[in-house]
């Protein structure tokens, strides 16, 4: 009885926490850009400016599992498929690199298949929660859908870098911010602009979606955090605790809890349901470049780097006191056979056509004497050599 009153005043009055108190974890050589945790919560991957990727178990020692590397320039983005049995990560490099990530071989994660978008840093990636879908914001201005199964890509075009981007559950509207805007602007499938949320003074640094569609949540340099209601386009909240940039945030899959990291070196975790702060830990002394939330929701990992510093870059490990919640993920989704399935139907649509256009050619030559051939026009995604993509304006 006594344990559950404390842990109610922990997470009803907040508190507030100082560096000393966490275990720090470094074994990047330059500062960590990107830090999740994997579905199941057994291991923390972060990416760094050093060009590489560091899977770690997520444990009282943080042990280093595996090293990835071959990218070219610094890794700035990645992301995990909802079964936690795919991971993709993308850099400065415009390289995607997709990873089967499975802890009963020697190498957990093993490089399956890796493309090459527009030579253009990749800012954000999404894993779509289908799993057959990834969404990438480009330093271009493109947000690019990129379709497993047909091996397709739909690109939306812009000129200005995309700083953010979020996507909605059900796929039907994503949200973007670019660089040099505090505007976050909500479009269609097609690019089509929905509606503008309008209220920070500066750029917007990550967007989030609630599962119930519901709202959205921007963080931005001007050291705040707002709540919208999508419906309304309208605010639901204002959280502004940070004394300088929020440099970026994280939710739970539920959409109860929002941590937040700053460049103040503080870290804020929120209950979004009540809408309100209920705990601050300050690292002193240093600056928070990304941060994860577990997603039993009982840790907080935060990568930070000594102000001035660069070498070594590591994370904090931070104790929220939620209770934690069961984890239960989706049966592994099989690409190789949807992809299989997804031939065998597309050999079949283009057989018919085929068909109907010999029927065509067939009744124009008996009138004219002549036939004609129909162009397409061709897209090519550039590729390494594991795959070719080729797009055609009909399919």
């Amino acid at each position: 009885m006594r344990n559950s009153i404390i842990l109610f005043l922990f997470i009803s009055t907040g508190v507030f926490a100082q560096v000393d108190s966490f275990p720090y974890f470094s074994n990047h050589s330059n500062d960590i850009s990107c830090i999740t945790f994997s579905p199941d919560g057994k291991y923390i991957v972060t990416g760094s400016w050093d060009n590489t990727a560091i899977i770690h178990k997520n444990d009282s020692t943080a042990e280093t599992a595996e090293i990835i590397e071959g990218f070219r320039g610094a890794v700035t983005s990645m992301a995990f498929s909802r079964d936690g049995h795919r991971l993709v990560i993308g850099g400065q490099g415009g390289k995607l690199a997709f990873y089967e990530f499975n802890d009963s071989f020697f190498q957990i994660a093993t490089e399956d298949t890796s493309y090459l978008l527009e030579n253009t840093q990749i800012n954000k990636l999404i894993y779509g929660p289908g799993m057959r879908t990834i969404f990438s914001a480009c330093n271009n201005g493109k947000f690019i859908t990129l379709d497993l199964v047909k091996n397709k890509i739909i690109p939306i075009n812009g000129t200005t870098p995309i700083s953010a981007a979020a996507v909605a559950i059900d796929r039907r509207s994503y949200f973007i911010a670019v660089k040099g805007s505090p505007i976050i602007t909500q479009i269609d499938i097609f690019g089509k602009v929905l509606n503008t949320f309008e209220g920070h003074s500066n750029d917007i640094t990550d967007l989030l979606v609630t599962v119930d569609r519901k709202s959205l949540i921007s963080s931005s340099k001007d050291k705040t955090i707002r709540v919208w209601n999508i419906l309304n386009v309208k605010e639901d909240a204002i959280f502004a605790e940070h004394n300088w940039s929020v440099t970026d945030i994280d939710m739970d899959p539920l959409g109860i809890y929002l941590v937040s990291g700053s460049l103040d070196g503080t870290v804020n975790l929120y209950n979004l349901k009540e809408k309100k702060q209920i705990a601050q830990y300050t690292l002193e002394g240093y600056k928070i470049n990304a941060l994860a939330l577990s997603p039993d929701n009982t840790k907080i990992v935060a990568a930070a780097q000594p102000n001035g510093v660069s070498n070594p870059a590591g994370f904090f490990a931070i104790k929220t006191g939620i209770p934690a919640r069961k984890i239960v993920l989706p049966g592994k989704m099989d690409l190789r056979t949807l992809r299989e399935t997804n031939k065998r139907r597309a050999l079949k649509i283009k057989k018919r056509k085929q068909e109907k256009a010999s029927e065509n050619d067939d009744s124009k030559t008996n009138k004219t004497g002549t036939t004609s051939t129909p162009k397409s026009k061709v897209e090519l995604l550039t590729k390494t050599e594991q795959v070719i993509i080729t797009i055609k304006d009909n399919e």
